[in-house]
């Protein structure tokens, strides 16, 4: 995803972070070496890996190792991304089995990102979870991620003990049942992983347009919605252009989704926490399914693609033009912005802001993720922002603060962790407490003057 939106105008710096955290929850983003033009088919079920030569293999006995290395045992391929969160789940699961089927089974991970990332996040999880994995890894990959396609993570290719290939999956299938049925050769049946190949998109151009009717340069206002449409990638952007109007993209997102994007407000994203769902029909707004699950649900009628273009003209109206959109195509559904009392998360001051380095150097930098928060001449209300927009925490931060002025800060700890965040803040006058507050929140409840399709 390129940009968070929340709304027109104030928000646009914010877009691409918010856009980041979707995609992380989809974990859609295809292999580095998946963009080149690949020397080997893709491989299935049934076919015998050929005997290549993988490179930059960490925490193996030599820095090169060939697939021959490991006959004799199930060989379980897993396409990784760090910054992937069902990835990183699966790493103490995979831990335990290892250790389990110690001596029959090798896992190995294998990305295509380069080993300075990788080592950073590894330093990152061992810090957090005090304890350090090293099973083999491949990474800066070029040659198992093109014989194997993927456009989502993570995906798991096992390889028996003679080099065939006899399972692709998905996370559910990383079992131990899954393993001693393959070490076992026996006939249960595995469900398969497919993805669907990766269709031909741009951001430059407007969605479906392909060409038809021209370059699309003409076009003054347009407003498409499609169903779920396997191969383009999930997520969302705004595109907004001095005096050449706006566009909204969704792809294959949730009616939630949808919603959230259509009802936010300059300063205010309507995160987890800040939405009410009051409906019969909730399963058909969102849903607690993920990976292949997730997918299979959107295109059960639960997912689209909507776009909207409009002029310059219309460019303060483009929220309003979409609720719009959203009445009329689910008019099942109604939607509201309401004040109500919400517990949040209250970000102060403990009466010494001198612990504050003041900062009006160097480019505005924000980072969130699960390991701490960092700020280099940024204000305290952009990581407030951010947090909602990237933690998918069931509770808002607000700041309550005060401070306008850019502020340089180093947070070792996340909001899972409230007595550890404390400790952290107070080093910079800072405290975190939990309490209730009247806030905006947005509220979906069943229409019941709608006429029943």
């Amino acid at each position: 995803m390129n940009s968070r939106f929340c709304s027109p105008g104030k928000l646009l710096p914010y877009l691409l972070y918010l856009l980041l955290s979707f995609l992380l929850m989809l974990c859609w983003r295809p292999a580095k070496a998946q963009q080149v033009k690949a020397p080997f088919r893709s491989l299935s079920i049934g076919d015998t890996v050929p005997d290549v030569i993988i490179q930059n293999v960490l925490n193996y006995k030599t820095p090169t190792a060939k697939v021959s290395d490991f006959r004799g045992k199930l060989l379980i391929l897993d396409f990784w991304a760090y910054w992937c969160s069902p990835c990183v789940y699966m790493i103490p699961r995979m831990d335990s089995l290892q250790k389990q089927f110690e001596g029959k089974i090798q896992f190995l991970a294998v990305t295509t990102e380069p080993t300075a990332k990788v080592a950073g996040f590894r330093v990152k999880h061992e810090k957090r979870f005090g304890k350090r994995i090293a099973h083999p890894e491949v990474v800066s990959d070029t040659v198992l991620s093109r014989m194997f396609y993927h456009s989502t993570f993570p995906h798991y290719v096992w390889i028996d003990q003679t080099g065939v290939v006899r399972a692709i999956t998905d996370m559910k299938q990383v079992n131990a049942e899954t393993i001693s049925s393959l070490l076992q050769k026996s006939n249960q049946v595995i469900s398969e992983k497919k993805d669907a190949v990766r269709i031909p998109y741009s951001e430059k151009l407007p969605l479906l347009a392909n060409g038809n009717g021209g370059d699309g340069s003409k076009m003054l206002y347009h407003s498409v919605m499609t169903s779920y449409t396997p191969g383009i990638p999930g997520g969302f952007s705004l595109n907004n252009q001095p005096n050449e109007g706006k566009r909204i993209t969704v792809r294959n997102c949730s009616r939630l989704w949808l919603y959230r994007i259509a009802y936010a407000q300059p300063g205010k994203w309507f995160d987890q926490g800040s939405v009410v769902i009051e409906s019969d029909s909730a399963s058909a707004l969102t849903s607690k399914l993920y990976g292949a699950d997730y997918r299979n649900w959107l295109d059960n009628g639960h997912g689209f693609c909507y776009e909207l273009i409009v002029p310059a003209s219309l460019s303060e109206k483009t929220n309003q033009l979409m609720r719009k959109d959203l009445e009329n195509l689910f008019p099942e559904f109604s939607a509201s912005v309401e004040l109500r009392r919400k517990k949040c998360l209250v970000l102060q001051l403990t009466g010494d802001k001198s612990k504050l380095e003041s900062s009006s150097k160097g480019p505005v930098h924000v980072q969130v993720d699960r390991f701490g928060w960092q700020l280099n001449n940024a204000t305290l209300s952009m990581l407030v922002d951010r947090i909602n927009k990237s933690q998918n925490h069931p509770i808002p931060v607000v700041d309550q603060t005060g401070l306008k002025e850019r502020v340089n800060l180093q947070i070792e700890s996340g909001l899972s962790d409230l007595k550890a965040l404390n400790v952290e803040l107070a080093r910079y006058g800072l405290k975190m407490t939990e309490t209730e507050l009247e806030q905006d929140v947005l509220v979906i409840r069943d229409n019941l003057s709608a006429s029943v399709r």
